[in-house]
């Protein structure tokens, strides 16, 4: 509704002048729009690196078989290397747990280690108030008594999730692990304190919230590949089945149980560049009930957990990504193939799949057992192999790979024969 003059002249310049304003406030609103989706759309490319990997950004690209030429980032470890350097990881966690009434010390110890520069400094509100949580609040393993009725809020977890805690803290904890060389038994420490951080809210989540522990299913992450990287995967493709496992200790990756999220995150980092699209198919698999009643049956009062693998969509700063953290994982290579029924970017994408156990002996009290601990090690090692090959076999047999069926039955054979010889002693 306008006023009314006299002047009609005067009538329409008014009317021109609202319209004018009109406008300008339909150009502020529209600009306002476009900036918050060019925010949007800047932050979910971001967010895409974390489900996303290439050469820059790299997680399973630190394989040796990808990683020939690198000298100063450690690969992905396996054979002789892997148990090295696990050695110095356990030794770490059970200083650790053996000392947790020290953890203020280790505390203050992490917090000089990540503080280079403005190392946690972070410009979002709520990101800043998870960090002067997490690094002042008193973090334990609880039992299921207390942790139905403690309030938590898992900051270590929400810093993971966010887009500046990740890359200040945990990418950084990660590039520092991963160096070629030694690595100080104090800066270890402290990388695995951080860790465990993660795996108390982790832990204690799955224990105030009993659906999501014991997570089983399908998880995706994506991976922008070369023709040289194709046919690396290729060639772990062909090795003996005992040499197609990819591991790092104290690892953390994020995947989505969602294909359509893992889809989504490889156009946005793969829209406009030569690389081809290359999904990694993640079967997440449980240990044996009737090997976790033995266990528990040898070893009462060891925990074993399942945190190798947690839904933790509902306590993330992105809920709407469907992320499964993967805690550590110890993935096998089932099979390496082009989907021609998945088509990103105009071509074929490439799927890797993979079989990994959401089960492991990561709790304070497998530092009570002794001299029992090494012998509960071997113990559920033989549990997982057996539980690992029998599913491989399944697998191969379904999906017509016939030698390699061949070759996990006479794995999962010799596992059993293991696994009753270490029952015995």
């Amino acid at each position: 509704m306008y006023a009314t003059f006299v002047n009609s002249d005067r009538n329409v310049t008014d009317e021109g002048a609202d319209s004018e304003r009109d406008s300008e406030r339909d150009d502020s609103e529209s600009e306002r729009s476009e900036d918050g989706e060019e925010r949007r759309a800047e932050e979910s490319h971001e967010r895409s690196g974390r489900f996303v990997e290439t050469r820059h950004n790299p997680e399973v690209f630190k394989i040796k078989q990808f990683n020939q030429g690198n000298q100063e980032m450690a690969p992905f470890y396996n054979g002789v290397t892997l148990e090295e350097r696990m050695a110095e990881v356990r030794s770490s966690i059970y200083y650790i747990r053996q000392n947790w009434g020290k953890r203020h010390q280790f505390m203050e110890e992490l917090k000089h280690l990540l503080q280079d520069g403005d190392g946690l400094e972070f410009e979002e509100e709520t990101t800043r108030a998870h960090c002067v949580q997490l690094f002042s609040s008193d973090r334990d393993w609880l039992t299921q008594e207390k942790a139905q009725p403690a309030e938590l809020n898992y900051e270590a977890v929400k810093l993971y999730t966010s887009k500046d805690g990740h890359k200040k803290i945990y990418r950084i904890a990660n590039y520092i692990f991963r160096q070629k060389g030694d690595v100080s038994p104090e800066i270890i420490r402290c990388i695995v304190f951080l860790v465990e951080l993660i795996n108390i809210d982790l832990f204690n989540y799955c224990l105030k919230f009993p659906g999501r522990s014991d997570f089983q299913g399908t998880v995706y992450r994506g991976m922008g590949v070369t023709d040289e990287d194709l046919d690396a995967f290729k060639a772990m493709r062909e090795e003996p089945i005992n040499k197609r496992n990819v591991a790092v200790p104290l690892g953390l990756f994020a995947s989505s149980s969602s294909i359509k999220v893992a889809k989504k995150f490889i156009r946005q980092t793969l829209k406009g560049s030569s690389l081809h699209p290359l999904m990694l198919k993640i079967h997440v698999i449980s240990l044996k009930q009737e090997y976790v009643n033995i266990y528990r049956d040898r070893f009462p009062g060891a925990e074993l957990t399942t945190i190798c693998a947690v839904d933790i969509h509902e306590i993330s700063r992105f809920p709407k990504e469907k992320e499964v953290l993967l805690r550590g994982p110890f993935m096998v290579i089932l099979n390496f193939y082009e989907d021609e029924n998945m088509r990103l970017l105009g071509q074929p994408c490439n799927v890797v799949e993979a079989v990994m156990l959401n089960a492991n002996r990561d709790h304070i009290s497998t530092s009570h057992l002794g001299d029992l601990d090494a012998r509960a090690r071997d113990i559920f090692g033989a549990m997982v192999s057996v539980t690992r090959n029998e599913y491989a076999r399944e697998y191969c047999k379904k999906n017509g790979l016939v030698d390699d069926a061949h070759e996990y039955t006479k794995a999962f054979e010799d596992s059993i024969t293991k696994l009753n010889a270490v029952l015995e002693k």
